[in-house]
């Protein structure tokens, strides 16, 4: 009899431990164990490819030494600070964007140097497309990016750069920022200027008189604050939207030219030399803008500067030249 019982008890153990294997078995097989390649985490990349006009170019996506030949209002809008930029834009050189540029070094002007460049070790250089340099050397030393300065506007350029760097929330912002100044400067100047007024912008430099479009030094007073161009300019601007400037202009065309207001900048010092001549002659005495007491002289090197945070500058200098803050000739 005992033996009998021994011989159950020990089937139920046996029957117990085959019981327990298949579940363990089951277990397994609903989670199945994680190979070492799987388990391991998936590696961030470390570059991109971007299309630019030079084609398909390998660039870092998080670049922490960039050169910029002539964008550093763009990279300031954004927020980033280059490693090099062209002497032409720090200092006091761009009074505009002297906050912006400590620290930065010089990278010669046109044509940039591409020693300077390559001793700054960039892992980014972002070029125009009027630096006089070859794609080729540039990227000799580092994936370069060319954007165009001269068909796109402010806005893009800006849409531009921040696309190459994952900053398009800031570059949105900046925009809206832009947009909101300038609506607050056109309320500003309401009741100083009226839309029949016409604005005309006249550069003097060296020998040459240039009349000014909607880019450059016309931003800011033709789109920020939509003031009216002269029937000539207004021409040009429909026909071409990156229309810059005239060709030389010769001093008895300057009445073409001419409008209700005048807004004057000099570039160095034979152009002062020539303006000063100009203003003896009759044909500049007699300018309606002239008669009126409506010249304005500005300055070259806050308003020859075509970026992002210049054009805030010159929205707000226009304000307070037309709303009778600023000097008149």
């Amino acid at each position: 009899m005992r033996t009998k019982m021994i011989f159950i008890a020990s089937l139920l153990v046996i029957m117990m431990a085959v019981s327990a294997c298949g579940q363990s078995g089951a277990a397994n097989q609903s989670k199945p164990a994680q190979t070492a390649e799987a388990a391991a985490p998936v590696e961030e990349a470390q570059t991109r490819k971007v299309t630019t006009v030079n084609g398909e170019v390998e660039i870092p996506v998080n670049p922490q030494r960039v050169v910029a030949t002539y964008y550093l209002g763009e990279l300031a809008a954004l927020g980033i600070k280059p490693v090099g930029a062209v002497e032409r834009q720090l200092g006091k050189a761009s009074p505009n964007l002297a906050p912006y540029s400590e620290g930065i070094a010089g990278i010669g002007d046109f044509p940039p140097n591409l020693e300077a460049i390559a001793a700054l070790e960039p892992d980014l250089i972002i070029a125009t497309d009027f630096d006089n340099i070859e794609y080729a050397d540039y990227s000799k030393i580092a994936p370069t990016v060319v954007i165009s300065w001269s068909t796109d506007d402010v806005a893009t350029k800006l849409r531009s750069i921040a696309a190459l760097l994952g900053k398009d929330a800031e570059a949105e912002a900046f925009i809206q920022e832009m947009d909101a100044n300038a609506a607050k400067a056109r309320e500003a100047i309401k009741g100083h200027i009226s839309q029949e007024e016409t604005v005309a912008i006249i550069r003097f430099f060296g020998k040459s008189i240039r009349a000014y479009g909607g880019r450059d030094i016309g931003y800011a007073l033709y789109h920020s604050l939509e003031l009216t161009p002269t029937p000539l300019i207004k021409q040009a601007m429909e026909q071409n939207p990156n229309f810059t400037s005239t060709e030389d202009v010769s001093l008895e065309k300057i009445p073409e030219y001419a409008a209700d207001r005048i807004f004057v900048l000099v570039s160095d010092e034979e152009a002062d030399s020539q303006y000063n001549e100009l203003q003896k002659s009759a044909i500049w005495a007699n300018l309606p803008a002239v008669k009126n007491n409506k010249v304005y002289k500005i300055q070259a090197d806050k308003w020859f500067a075509y970026d992002p945070i210049s054009i805030n500058v010159t929205v707000d200098d226009a304000v307070r030249i037309l709303t009778g803050e600023g000097d008149k000739e």
